[in-house]
């Protein structure tokens, strides 16, 4: 049947231009022309959708994307074979190359070589520093003159502090360094999704990659440098280092004649110092001088004051009682450091009544001038009715009394008994008297 039906076709087509034919001889036969068919106008037709977006569309859509890049211009766009989508959509990928506008800068550390220029004023300005001590010790100090500060560094003056801090901030200002010249491409790159609606193409999906983009944002631009940036390069370089040069150069001439100073400094110190430990040695053997000279008088008197047949004669009291009392050397007898002697105490009112002593004087003064006098109590005659008995009936009475370089005898008359007792002990104030004839004295 389909066959018949294209047969049919054909013959149908063979009359019909057969007949086309036999009109057209006809009419060049007949001289006539036969008049055209009139033919339909045919209706405009819309024009095909394009199958990807242009390179203008793409490059314009990655612009948008990377606004704000004011560092480069766009350049070279690269496409990818476009992918059709179930959607009528495609797929595809671009990079652009972005050429960089001008020279782009990174702030760096100051090269090592202009600190190794600034070693040169180390010397100079160490020795500045140098403690005290060190001068003292180079014109002839020992070390018994040094004292904590001279041990301690000494600051600098303010006249070579600022140059020296100049130096400093010459030597470590941080530099500008090329790290990108003008021209230099980068490449940014996206991935998309577009379909042409309405006779313009949409994008969506804009996956964009603008790494090497942004990391040039890190840098500063040649037209954005501070005025005057010290950017590094050889003949900056040479001149940085001739820079330091000469203020290390005016830091040393400045501070030798410092230096210097400070040594003749040192030397008028150790000169001071020599003077005053002259003076010193001379005081301490001036005040060595005249304590052994006041030493010798308070044992001059107190040899003076315990001499064979001296007398001394007072009062006793305890709370409200009191009596008189006297003390007489009978016989004194001096060593190196102690006076020793014996002798009698009894009643004043009642001298015939004594009682036998011993006692030693210690010749070494105390500050105040007094020296002190350990007697012990014998045996003898006394007033039985008088308080005083207590001590004289015991076998451990003593006195414990002070000299002083007058000659006063002051202290306790006690027994040693009484050690935790010392309420019960006898207060005795007794001074020199004119000398007496020997008392009798009778035992019991």
């Amino acid at each position: 049947m389909k066959r018949l039906i294209i047969q049919t076709l054909a013959l149908t087509a063979t009359a019909t231009m057969l007949t086309s034919c036999f009109d057209e001889i006809k009419q060049v036969v007949s001289g006539e022309e036969t008049p055209a068919a009139e033919q339909p106008v045919a209706e405009p037709t819309a024009p095909a959708a394009p199958t990807e977006p242009s390179n203008e569309e793409i490059t314009r859509m990655l612009m948008e994307q990377l606004s704000g890049c004011e560092i480069a211009n766009a350049g070279q766009l690269t496409c990818s074979t476009p992918t059709r989508n179930t959607d009528n959509s495609i797929s595809m990928g671009a990079s652009i190359k972005m050429a960089v506008k001008e020279d782009l800068y990174a702030k760096d550390t100051a090269p090592a070589a202009f600190n190794k220029e600034r070693e040169a004023v180390n010397e100079a300005a160490n020795a500045s520093m140098k403690p005290e001590s060190v001068y003292l010790f180079q014109v002839g100090a020992t070390t018994d003159l040094i004292t904590d500060a001279d041990r301690q560094a000494k600051p600098l003056p303010a006249n070579l502090q600022a140059p020296l801090n100049e130096m400093r901030e010459l030597a470590e200002a941080p530099v500008y360094r090329k790290v990108v010249n003008a021209g230099d491409e980068v490449e940014a790159s996206a991935t998309f999704t577009a379909v042409y609606v309405d006779g313009g193409w949409q994008f969506s999906n804009i996956v964009v990659d603008n790494a090497a983009l942004l990391a040039l944002s890190d840098y500063t631009a040649q037209s954005a440098l501070p005025q005057d940036a010290p950017i590094l390069t050889p003949e900056f370089e040479e001149s940085r280092k001739a820079a330091i040069r000469e203020k290390v150069a005016a830091f040393n001439q400045l501070a030798e004649p410092y230096i210097k100073g400070r040594e003749e400094a040192a030397r008028a110190t150790l000169t001071q110092h020599q003077a005053r430990a002259e003076e010193e040695a001379r005081r301490m053997t001036e005040q060595a001088a005249a304590q052994e000279a006041a030493r010798q008088e308070c044992i001059q008197g107190y040899v003076q004051a315990l001499a064979d047949d001296k007398l001394f004669a007072g009062e006793w009291t305890r709370d409200k009682r009191f009596g008189e009392i006297s003390l007489h050397i009978e016989q004194a007898k001096q060593f190196e450091n102690a006076i020793q002697f014996v002798g009698t105490i009894y009643d004043t009112k009642l001298p015939e009544a004594s009682l036998d002593i011993a006692g030693r004087c210690d010749l070494t003064p105390k500050e105040d001038g007094t020296t002190q006098l350990d007697i012990t109590i014998y045996d003898g005659q006394y007033d039985p009715d008088q308080p005083t008995a207590e001590v004289y009936d015991a076998k451990d009475g003593m006195l414990s009394l002070k000299l002083s370089k007058d000659g006063k005898l002051t202290g306790i008359m006690s027994c040693t008994s009484w050690a935790n007792n010392p309420e019960k002990a006898f207060q005795i104030n007794m001074t020199p008297k004119a000398k007496e004839q020997p008392k009798g004295k009778r035992r019991r």
